[in-house]
């Protein structure tokens, strides 16, 4: 007994750090995590990591907080998804303002994401283009393997703070974590009351349209809806249903306006839905043309953004508009949602597809009005027959 209690310590002290948020109050699900996966493995690969580092000779580089004027570069080597990018890096928001410049080094397929960025001063995709003597430290997403290995490969003698560390296991809150995480490494000292009612998905806010995007929309408020989708079980399959249904509810000053909105693999779906008749409703079809930047701005024009989990998604989350938010089962929606995204969250026992079209229908319509009695706004009869 003795023994096992010793290994048993041994391998919490090692699993600790790759499976608990060191802040209280960024939701994460550490017990689900261990419940399916090994204490070894979460180990071996915690220590793999302390291996990686010391062998590249980073370990003795690192430094837990950035001072206020120093000079810059954050690395993000996360996942490459909009999504994700989106959240990870939401807590930039806080450095608004900031003595020292940050400049970002980000993957090829995500420069665009974040281009014409008001916090990030360049946003670079080729390290090769960035000098290391412009910067003071260097800012890691997390310690994974394609972070740590630009560091050692381009700025192997700057200093480096690292944010998530060597957390890698547990679904979390990755807006809330991001959010944490600058507010310690850069020692802004923002209580948690504080950083819990700010966390929000962060883009640059832009609602300006192109004047060929703003000709071709509906006039009058519209809903943009999210088409397509990378996986099956986040892929909504009933927005024809969805759209008759509210069809009927329409009443006059709800929104009769509906753009879609998507990438290439929502095109099909929006396609079909172009050559549906409705009585009440204009439908407008941006899917596969246009720019992400150009959607988050339509999407800041909209009434409603209503859209399962996804990139676009999270990008609706950093305009001003609200949402209706569709969730499988396996996606809790307190670990993507934060109460600034003013979304309304419908999560299935299966697939998104399991959410009936009619509770979507009632879903937008009471969200709809709750939208304009914030504003103030006289309501209409909606719902009444």
């Amino acid at each position: 007994m003795p023994l096992q209690r010793f290994i048993a310590r041994r391998l919490g002290a090692l699993t600790e750090p790759s499976t608990r948020i060191p802040y209280a109050w960024v939701y994460h699900e550490p017990d689900v995590f261990m419940q399916r996966t090994s204490s070894l493995s979460v180990a071996k690969k915690y220590l793999h990591r302390r291996l990686r580092l010391a062998l590249s000779g980073q370990s003795s580089r690192e430094v837990r907080h950035v001072a206020p004027g120093a000079r810059v570069l954050w690395i993000y080597g996360g996942k490459a998804s909009v999504g994700d990018a989106v959240m990870d890096m939401s807590g930039r928001a806080l450095l608004r303002g900031r003595e020292g410049p940050v400049d970002l080094l980000i993957t090829p397929g995500l420069k665009s994401v974040f281009e014409g960025d008001d916090i990030f001063r360049r946003v670079y995709d080729d390290p090769a283009n960035v000098k290391p003597g412009e910067y003071d430290v260097v800012v890691l997403q997390e310690f994974n393997y394609p972070t740590l290995r630009l560091k050692r490969t381009y700025f192997p003698s700057l200093p480096f703070a690292c944010l998530f560390r060597f957390f890698h296991g547990p679904d979390r809150n990755q807006t809330q974590f991001s959010l944490a995480a600058v507010n310690d490494v850069f020692s802004l000292g923002l209580a948690s009351d504080a950083l819990f009612a700010r966390a929000k998905p962060y883009l640059r806010q832009e609602c300006t349209l192109p004047e060929a995007v703003a000709e071709h929309l509906p006039p009058g408020p519209f809903l943009a809806l999210a088409m397509g989708g990378v996986e099956p079980r986040r892929t909504y399959a009933h927005w024809r249903e969805f759209l008759q249904a509210y069809d009927i509810a329409y009443r006059p000053g709800m929104p009769s306006g509906i753009v879609l909105l998507g990438s290439g693999n929502g095109a099909d779906a929006a396609g079909a839905l172009m050559q549906a008749k409705f009585i009440h409703l204009q439908l407008t079809s941006y899917v596969g043309q246009l720019t992400l930047r150009d959607a988050k701005r339509v999407i800041a024009n909209a009434a409603l953004f209503v859209g399962a989990d996804g990139g676009l998604m999270h990008v609706a989350h950093t305009t001003a508009t609200p949402s209706v938010t569709l969730f499988a089962k396996a996606e809790p929606p307190y670990l993507r949602l934060t109460p600034g995204c003013q979304s309304t969250p419908l999560q299935t026992d299966s697939d998104v597809s399991a959410v009936d079209p009619a509770v979507l229908v009632e879903t937008v319509v009471q969200a709809l009005a709750a939208t304009q009695q914030r504003a103030g706004q006289a309501l209409p009869h909606f719902g009444e027959r």
